[in-house]
């Protein structure tokens, strides 16, 4: 019993390390897919068009790591049971891969269905599109008046991931600290969806999309925080 004490309490300090060293990478990795992507808008846009149109490589990474993340949640619960963040992360990324493959329409071929005001009901951000149709037409100001309040949420969940990580950093952690990397990930997917909602021009379109993939990389990364490094196996005592 003792030295199944002493090999937990060993463990926790060596996850906690591994956790941060995730977080540093994540963090590393979005940062030069943003620099890539500006490098390429401003020197490379001949092959702008490459990346961005649709099933394309932005689109194509995006779903690909939703897909690691469902199927790493999925892993991670099957071999250690259930757990609330592993299996939030894992639902959260389903639903955002049938989002990208517009409920699977695009993978098998149907049709999907018509949607108020124009365009097809093919993702779940069309239902935010849906409530801001909905809401211009009883008033202007409310639709406008929906997509203000996503950004300012959206923004502070993006300060409050970024100021925890500073916080980690420099080596005060919370309970929080281990969960930072999702709320970063629903920060950048509510901003997505507010370019989405309100912007049309190309420009926007691009950002919307390196948006949505960084928010995928987040999401595999946090996976792996909390499906893989927080698992601690006892070893064996003999």
């Amino acid at each position: 019993m003792a030295q199944v004490i002493g090999t937990v309490a060993h463990d926790a300090p060596a996850n906690m390390a591994q956790r941060g060293r995730l977080l540093a990478c994540a963090i590393a990795v979005v940062s030069a897919v943003t620099l890539t992507a500006a490098v390429v808008a401003v020197f490379a846009p001949g092959i702008r068009s490459l990346l961005l149109q649709e099933d394309g490589i932005i689109e194509m990474g995006t779903a690909l790591l939703l897909a690691v993340a469902v199927l790493g949640a999925g892993t991670a619960t099957a071999l250690g049971g259930l757990r609330l963040p592993p299996a939030l992360a894992g639902l959260i990324g389903f639903a955002e891969l049938l989002d990208e493959t517009s409920f699977g329409s695009r993978l098998f071929g149907f049709e999907p269905l018509p949607l108020y005001g124009g365009g097809q009901l093919d993702g779940f951000h069309d239902l935010l599109i849906l409530a801001f149709r909905l809401l211009q037409g009883v008033s202007q100001n409310l639709g406008w008046l929906l997509v203000g309040l996503m950004l300012v949420l959206s923004a502070g969940l993006v300060f409050f991931a970024l100021r925890q990580i500073v916080r980690n950093m420099a080596g005060s952690t919370t309970w929080l600290s281990g969960h930072v990397l999702l709320v970063l990930h629903v920060g950048l997917i509510g901003l997505a969806q507010v370019i989405d909602i309100a912007a049309s021009s190309r420009a926007f379109a691009a950002v919307e999309e390196v948006l949505e993939l960084n928010a995928a990389i987040l999401l595999a990364f946090y996976v792996m925080q909390v499906g893989w490094a927080g698992r601690a196996p006892l070893k064996p005592s003999w």
